[in-house]
């Protein structure tokens, strides 16, 4: 693996020059099989096994022209589905995968979704009307909890840690801003434009040069050199949250129609970054056909026309045999 790269502040060498794309996602086969089951958010989503291939559609689920998106919820998965092509927004079934053979639960229909803190639930921007909207907390075994609080119907749920929960407001405009609140009361904790992801005590902000990272037990920032240049980068965080996989994909390398995807490794409370192996590379699956998932067993496993994982540590990806689909699903959900 190549060494950490040391922080801004750190060090006054010069950063090396960026090193050119490979022509694909390198890695070894492997014999033995990666051993990992992905729950795909097709239209009537596939339980798609990396050593063996598609394993079916789990029944109850809609089909036809619609959208769906996952959001994992600790060992849990939500799918949201709504119409492809609705002549006017409309909000998002919630539906709770239950297994590979019994219909999902509906968790009823929401403008957005994130899990919780612990894991056990999720929270909702519930609409009551068109125009009025609450934000609600569901527990995936009790149901909801209160009554909730009024919320923009804009307002877009994220994530939830220890500290507070990752609001944007006014998704989808150009006014839109992130901020860190308190989920009772809606006081704000921290505000920025852009809060890329929250884990643990941590949050990481986005930057015109650089990134900020920001340690929520004290307030502290701790500005942070980019290791890769390109667009505001996608997060996702270990499922324990102390390893941030941290893409910084370009979907326009060097202002051509090239996508490369350019995965590092952030550990904040280093903080350090460390290089996945094998990037930058080209792709084709950046918008579509691909994302990135942590497993139960710490291996980041990445879709890009087979599922592969990488334990961190590891020299080389290992490269499932078995064909992804092709379509424009995009991010998937590693089972459990």
């Amino acid at each position: 693996m190549a060494a950490a790269v040391l922080l801004a502040g750190c060090s006054a060498e010069p950063p090396a020059p960026p090193p050119a794309p490979l022509a694909e996602l390198s890695g070894i086969q492997a014999t033995g099989g990666i051993g990992v089951t992905a729950l795909l958010p097709t239209a009537g989503p596939t339980l798609f096994a990396a050593d063996r291939g598609a394993a079916g559609t789990p029944p109850g689920y809609p089909g036809g022209d619609v959208q769906v998106d996952v959001v994992r919820v600790g060992k849990h998965v939500i799918l949201t589905v709504h119409p492809r092509y609705a002549r006017t927004p409309e909000p998002s079934e919630l539906l709770e995968y239950t297994g590979p053979s019994s219909p999902p639960r509906s968790l009823g229909r929401a403008w957005s979704a994130g899990p919780d803190a612990a894991g056990e639930g999720v929270w909702l921007i519930r609409p009551d009307t068109p125009d009025d909207c609450r934000l609600q907390h569901v527990s995936l075994t009790a149901g909801e909890l209160g009554s909730g609080q009024p919320a923009s119907c804009r307002t877009q749920v994220r994530t939830e840690t220890e500290h507070g929960l990752l609001i944007t407001i006014n998704s989808g405009t150009p006014e839109s801003t992130d901020a860190l609140i308190e989920p009772a009361t809606g006081r704000t904790i921290r505000q920025a434009p852009r809060i890329l992801g929250a884990a643990g005590d941590w949050l990481l902000l986005d930057g015109l040069t650089d990134l900020t990272l920001v340690d929520l037990r004290d307030n502290s920032s701790r500005k942070l050199s980019r290791p890769s240049i390109g667009p505001a980068p996608t997060v996702v965080p270990s499922r324990e949250g102390t390893i941030w996989a941290v893409d910084f994909g370009n979907p326009a390398y060097r202002g051509t129609s090239t996508q490369t995807r350019d995965i590092w490794l952030l550990r904040p409370s280093g903080p350090t970054w460390d290089h996945a192996p094998g990037m930058p590379y080209v792709t084709e699956h950046l918008k579509r056909g691909g994302g990135f998932d942590w497993s139960e067993a710490g291996d980041l496993v990445l879709a890009d026309g087979v599922l592969a994982a990488w334990h961190p540590g590891e020299p080389q990806w290992r490269l499932s045999q078995a064909a992804l689909p092709k379509g424009d699903w995009s991010g998937f959900a590693v089972i459990p």
